[in-house]
């Protein structure tokens, strides 16, 4: 069985009607998780003998326990286990962990968290450029929904108190949100006091992420 990633899963606008088909029996699932119990966020409840069918890596219907008849399907006995969305973390300095991106997600996964967006701040700040697409080209290889939050502080201080490998202008910031679609947002501005003081390269890469 091929692992599941953002990138294997077909976009929803072109799963519709496919899902509608196995919500309503008209076509087989490619997964039945039986014997579950399913955390619903929207009742704040804990939904007791469910089962989840799921086709193309995605969430087709929570049924009753005991509704799957057909013979297509994987099956898998969750054994009274609860289905729960996935843990999404907000912020994370992968390097900081001293393991690549998949490593990471290893970890990662098995405690509930299937989504991160990363800073990767510390790698820009000795690799540069390279460094941060590096760090992306990993990612894309991990199971965990990886997104990058483009690194806006980097060096993070004067020349004159460290000798960084990096210097990520607001060109270089602005051709990376062009570049890979996992760059989704600026990461923490950690010179804000720079930005209160009306700095000019500071707002210069403030302006390149906010015109994207």
């Amino acid at each position: 069985m091929n692992t599941l990633s953002r990138f294997s899963v077909q976009p929803l606008s072109t799963m519709t009607r496919r899902l509608a088909d196995v919500a309503f029996g008209r076509q087989e699932p490619d997964l039945v998780i039986a014997g579950a119990r399913v955390l619903s966020t929207y009742s704040e409840r804990i939904l007791a003998d469910r089962e989840v069918w799921i086709s193309g890596g995605r969430i087709a219907a929570v049924k009753p326990a005991g509704t799957y008849k057909g013979t297509a399907a994987r099956v898998h006995q969750a054994k009274g286990g609860i289905v729960a969305p996935g843990l999404v973390d907000p912020h994370i300095h992968i390097e900081s962990s001293m393991v690549t991106a998949c490593a990471y997600a290893e970890a990662a996964l098995l405690n509930g968290t299937t989504t991160i967006f990363c800073d990767s701040h510390e790698i820009g700040n000795v690799m540069d450029v390279a460094g941060v697409e590096a760090m992306l080209e990993d990612a894309r290889q991990a199971p965990l929904s990886i997104f990058l939050t483009v690194p806006s502080t980097v060096p993070a201080t004067s020349p004159r108190l460290e000798t960084a490998g990096g210097d990520l202008t607001a060109e270089k910031i602005g051709a990376l949100f062009d570049k890979w679609p996992e760059a989704v947002a600026l990461g923490e501005k950690m010179d804000f006091v720079q930005v209160a003081m009306g700095d000019e390269r500071s707002h210069a890469i403030l302006a390149a992420a906010l015109q994207r």
